[in-house]
């Protein structure tokens, strides 16, 4: 009996392990629908408060991966800002001062443009690379529960993605906080074949802590598999642009 523990021990060990691959596997091919490979794109940024709704027009670009720059249109106010984020590093652009701010990695997760989204949100793929996955079927459902990773730049306690089982399609992703409240959620629409992905071209952020804070984001434009220049990726774009 004694010698059937170690094997035990192993068995359940290596079954733990495989099923820690499959899930980060599927979150991986969800976070590729998601981030939509090599891309251009117009996004519109629409912020509604109680008291008021402001609309942005930006220019977007991303590898898929790590790296995407995105710079403002409109509206002529704040025309110019521009935001750089390149792995865990963030570098943001201010026109009026001619000067680009670099930002530590738990600045990713600060609102983007005042917006209910967070740079985390808009690029980069930080759900991977910072929180440990469990993976549980629900009916054509996949849902992912990660949790932070020791030392990980996040305020979240706990991070529920919910995607579609078959096509890896995201659906929905909620955060918690560290008492364990929901306090942001993004529905993702509109999704759209291209370049063997099922990508989603609207994203719907609602502030669960507070009513009619909302924020909507529409891709256009897009343009999928393009190449993009390496100059895009460094900090030099973020006033001149690299297009």
């Amino acid at each position: 009996m004694r010698r059937c523990i170690p094997l035990l021990a192993l068995t359940t060990l290596a079954f733990s392990f495989v099923q820690a691959q499959d899930a980060n596997a599927a979150l991986e091919a969800v976070m590729d629908n998601l981030r939509g490979g090599s891309l251009e794109a117009t996004l519109i940024l629409r912020v509604e408060r109680p008291d008021r709704t402001t609309q942005y027009v930006m220019a977007f670009v991303s590898d898929g991966e790590d790296r995407a720059l995105v710079r403002v249109l409109e509206p002529p106010r704040d025309a110019g800002q521009a935001y750089l984020t390149v792995g865990e590093n963030l570098w943001i652009y201010n026109p009026r001062l001619k000067r680009a701010l670099r930002l530590p990695p738990s600045g990713r997760s600060d609102r983007f443009l005042g917006s209910d989204l967070s740079y985390n949100d808009l690029a980069g793929r930080d759900l991977e690379r910072n929180y440990t996955v469990t993976l549980t079927e629900s009916g054509s459902e996949l849902v992912f529960t990660l949790s932070p990773k020791p030392g990980a730049p996040t305020p979240f306690g706990r991070v529920v993605v919910t995607a579609e089982a078959a096509r890896k399609v995201p659906k929905e992703v909620v955060y918690y906080d560290q008492r364990g409240n929901p306090v942001k959620r993004i529905v993702f629409s509109k999704v759209i074949e291209a370049e063997a992905l099922f990508f989603p071209t609207r994203i719907e952020v609602l502030d669960l802590t507070r009513e009619g804070y909302r924020t909507t984001l529409e891709m256009r434009d897009l343009r999928f598999g393009v190449e993009i220049p390496e100059a895009c990726f460094r900090p030099e774009a973020l006033e001149r642009g690299c297009l």
